[in-house]
């Protein structure tokens, strides 16, 4: 298992799609600042992200790979055998790698804009960095559904599909009662938890202070959504496997 995430992230380190691990968290907060200004820019920034562009991000970078798969031979350098799941988990581990690295910028281009504006953005960087980390935990779950749908699905619409349910979908059901039954509500929920952000974007009228318990519920069933996904893509690929032999 070392020595295929080496590789993995030797073929990865070479990659151009870096770039988005800073551009994206700069497109999200850019857009919450022409919508409304300094003066909002924390909870309309994280609502931007929860709401299109973490899940698009993902996307992005399972795409991607994907493409680089497909052009070095039609995912031939990833067929071993029984290993093939472990060079997918490989993948996925050095992706939520890069989303960290990407949450990370997104806290580092808002400090920057805190100090651009001072003293019109009172913030909680630390309250805004477990958030952040933890919406990713609870947004885990993507990375084995998007590679199990893509035996079936055509990758690009994946991605489009995939990001317009969490954006015109997701707040709705998160609202509801029975959010815990729909993956892509468990990041919205992590916000409304922490920072009091509904998943409509606005900020709750009555604060009574941090509820951590549906934070760390979404991000359990995240996890377990995660390895559910997980086992139905060993699954598919050693039915793949058989068909080929």
């Amino acid at each position: 298992m070392i020595k295929i995430l080496q590789s993995e992230w030797l073929k990865q380190k070479a990659s151009a799609d870096k770039k988005q691990l800073v551009f994206v968290p700069f497109l999200a907060i850019f857009v919450a600042f022409l919508l409304v200004g300094p003066t909002l820019i924390e909870s309309f920034s994280i609502y931007w992200w929860e709401a299109i562009f973490l899940v698009t991000l993902i996307g992005l970078l399972f795409l991607h790979d994907y493409k680089v798969e497909e052009k070095a031979g039609h995912f031939q350098n990833i067929s071993l055998g029984k290993d093939t799941i472990k060079v997918y988990i490989a993948k996925m581990l050095l992706k939520i790698k890069d989303m960290v690295i990407a949450s990370l910028c997104f806290l580092g281009i808002f400090y920057l804009e805190i100090h651009l504006f001072e003293g019109m953005i009172d913030v909680n960087l630390f309250n805004d960095l477990v958030c952040l980390l933890l919406m990713l935990l609870a947004s885990i779950w993507v990375l084995p559904f998007l590679y199990v749908l893509s035996t079936w699905l055509n990758p690009y619409l994946l991605l489009v599909v995939n990001s317009l349910v969490c954006l015109l979908v997701a707040p709705f059901i998160a609202q509801t009662n029975v959010w815990y039954l729909f993956p892509y509500t468990y990041h919205y929920k992590v916000a409304q938890g922490l920072l009091h952000l509904k998943p409509s974007g606005d900020l709750e009228s009555v604060i009574r202070g941090v509820d951590m318990a549906t934070p760390i519920l979404a991000v359990v069933l995240s996890v377990i959504v995660f390895i559910v996904f997980l086992a139905l893509l060993k699954w598919r690929l050693s039915h793949e496997q058989v068909f080929k032999k």
